[in-house]
């Protein structure tokens, strides 16, 4: 089997798992869900999947099916990992804001002054937002870009690894639930110049709703990244610019973005520096298991030749 079959197949699996236990989890530890934005967003998965896998059979165009399937995948992993971060929440385990404070210091970092420093200088705070608000793009660009290109199985395991690091965020964050900065330290995000910070509120006030509150409902259109510890936004980062630089002409600018994106987890999402670190580390290993699970030898997968000059490593 070549790498980009294993890819795939590891790739539908996930989905499929992922989807079947948070149908469960959420039934069993009793998070009511409202399921009209849930079954809108998987409808139009199903449906995508349906009509392309159905063209590219018809027209012989793997590549356009590589795009459509980590499309519609990664679509239809979005609702499930959701699912699972607030089912991870209702574990209800101590907040962990303090014990993350006491590790930034730690390391000589009092994120209460460095959004003050950020906060101070307009270009840097706008460069961060945006970069922040580039994270579904990403996800969804990087890996059409790499099936167009010829590069099927990075696009594969780029989404694959991208649902095993929400998986693996939701069962870490059990442990180390956190309301975030703006919360730890009683930050008024109206008094920011040039930060947006409201996300970094809502996500709080989400995480709260669906501990304490037993009226509480999961919508999907309101729901937020509710993990702090460790940050999805720095391990996406990190797996975005990994996917990337199989393409030569984009890999540096894409680090560089993705970098930003990085940074911008602690003004935008509030999140600890120690998340951030956490985050990137979790991205490494995922990497590191996808490609174990994955990875062929077979120099017949790469349908784009190295010398064509367009990807090179």
């Amino acid at each position: 089997m070549s790498e980009t079959s294993k890819a795939r197949s590891f790739l539908i699996g996930l989905a499929v798992v992922c989807c079947a236990s948070a149908l469960i989890l959420v039934r069993i530890v009793g998070v009511k869900v409202d399921p009209a934005g849930f079954m809108e967003l998987g409808g139009f998965s199903v449906a995508l999947l349906i009509f392309f896998s159905l063209l590219c059979h018809w027209r012989e165009m793997p590549s356009l099916r590589s795009a459509a399937e980590t499309t519609g995948f990664g679509l239809a992993l979005t609702g499930p990992l959701v699912m699972l971060t607030y089912v991870a929440a209702t574990a209800s385990q101590p907040l962990q804001d303090r014990y993350l404070i006491r590790m930034d210091r730690s390391l000589g970092i009092d994120c209460h002054e460095l959004i003050t420093a950020i906060d101070a200088h307009a270009m840097l705070a706008q460069t961060l937002t945006f970069a922040y608000q580039t994270f579904g793009f990403q996800l969804l660009l990087v890996p059409t870009v790499l099936s167009m290109l010829g590069r099927d199985a990075r696009a594969y395991q780029m989404i694959g690894a991208y649902g095993l690091i929400c998986i693996f965020a939701s069962i870490i964050s059990i442990w180390y639930p956190a309301l975030g900065t703006y919360r730890a330290f009683s930050v008024d995000i109206h008094q920011f110049k040039n930060i947006n910070g409201s996300l970094g509120i809502e996500f709080a006030k989400q995480l709260v709703a669906v501990r304490d509150d037993p009226n509480f409902i999961l919508r999907l259109e309101s729901a937020s990244g509710i993990i702090s510890f460790p940050s999805v936004h720095a391990a996406v980062a990190v797996l975005c610019a990994w996917a990337a630089w199989e393409i030569k002409w984009v890999r540096w600018p894409f680090v560089l973005l993705n970098v930003l994106m990085i940074c911008s987890a602690v003004t935008e999402g509030a999140h600890y520096i120690v998340d951030l670190i956490s985050g990137i580390g979790v991205a490494g290993l995922t990497i590191s298991l996808v490609l174990y699970i994955t990875r062929s030898h077979s120099s017949g997968d790469l349908r784009v030749p190295a010398s064509s000059g367009v990807l090179a490593e």
